[in-house]
């Protein structure tokens, strides 16, 4: 996208505009706060006005809550306040009716920028920027920079950089040249020791009972692995869990899921771009939920309390549906971690679902 065509289709859109919302998605990761805080960046030095960024869910995970506080990102719960207030309405890393951002009814964006698969939605907005051949939102807002030539400042380029980073998992999750250009243009500018900081945070003690609970409650089923997460108030770590466990040797999907305030969340993972991540995820979340991703990272959630309207018990659709998906038939759940009882038997974690 043109200077030009920059300033005629978005920086248009906030002539007379004092009054400007930017929202991530739900539970927001650092590729979706990156973006919100970059484009924030755009409208001060270039347009002159304010923008507040606004989140729902938690910011959990240790990395991401250091990446905001060490670069003096500013974020408010979207719960807080009332988007019918704000005059332009833009959304970052996600879009409209995908599950994962809510507005109130009748609230729709003006400003959709994302590098998930385009829904029908979108193409309500006025201006709509949807990259599906880039891994990182991130990727998207530094080339409106670089484009407009805006100066750039370190937190802002290190917030971007991360970003890409973390999205793309250091540029080999699914990522493009335009990924690699944007990170050797912000590169420069990036400060190193606050990056280090950021990807290498104090964690609570909180993570390692978690992840002693999910590894053993973890179970094989041919070449898949699929745990359950017995979280309490990170459902970010969902995907974290799920980005470790797919690291495991002879396994290529892995499915985590949890509950969280009503929710049943889930994250798939899988090692070949082929298996289509994102949608196993919209299949097995069809008629009961939502979901979808990229081709080898996706998420989903399911209303719990609607769900049980339609199906018995949404856990066990869950599993059953991505196995039948993921084609493994007929294939014996083994125990990442079997465990002995007094007799000598091993014990399985309770969790096991056969096809």
């Amino acid at each position: 996208m043109t200077k030009r065509e920059l300033e005629e289709n978005l920086l248009s859109l906030l002539k007379g505009k004092r009054k400007i919302l930017i929202v991530t998605h739900e539970n927001p990761d650092p590729d979706s706060i990156a973006a919100a805080s970059g484009l924030k960046y755009i409208f001060r030095k270039v347009a002159g006005v304010s923008s507040v960024i606004a989140y729902s869910g938690i910011i959990g995970r240790a990395e991401n809550r250091a990446m905001v506080r060490l670069l003096d990102i500013d974020l408010v719960p979207l719960s807080t306040l009332n988007p019918r207030n704000y005059s332009v309405v833009a959304v970052v890393d996600c879009q409209p009716h995908t599950g994962n951002i809510t507005l109130p009814k009748g609230v729709f964006p003006s400003i959709v920028i994302d590098h998930h698969p385009l829904r029908k939605s979108s193409l309500k907005a006025d201006f709509m920027d949807i990259h599906r051949d880039v891994g990182s939102t991130c990727t998207i807002v530094a080339q409106y920079i670089k484009t407009l030539g805006i100066e750039l400042e370190r937190k802002v380029a290190t917030a971007l950089y991360y970003g890409i980073k973390s999205d793309t998992r250091d540029l080999g999750r699914q990522s493009t040249d335009d990924d690699v250009r944007a990170s050797i243009y912000l590169f420069p500018h990036v400060l190193q020791k606050t990056i280090s900081k950021i990807e290498h945070p104090d964690l609570p003690k909180e993570y390692f009972v978690e992840l002693n609970s999910i590894l053993n409650s973890a179970s094989i089923y041919g070449d898949a692995i699929i745990a359950r997460v017995e979280m309490t108030a990170w459902p970010e770590m969902i995907g974290e869990y799920a980005d470790a466990l797919i690291k495991m040797e002879g396994i290529r999907r892995c499915l985590c899921y949890g509950r969280h305030n009503g929710f049943l969340l889930f994250s798939i993972r899988t090692k070949r771009a082929n298996y289509m991540a994102g949608v196993l995820a919209h299949k097995i979340s069809h008629g009961i939920g939502s979901g979808g991703g990229h081709e080898t990272y996706a998420a989903g959630k399911i209303d719990i309390a609607q769900a049980l309207k339609k199906v018995k018990d949404p856990e066990d659709i869950l599993i059953k549906r991505f196995l039948k998906e993921a084609a493994i038939k007929g294939a014996v759940p083994v125990p990442l971690i079997s465990r002995k009882g007094k007799n000598g038997c091993v014990k399985n974690s309770g969790n096991d679902v056969h096809p």
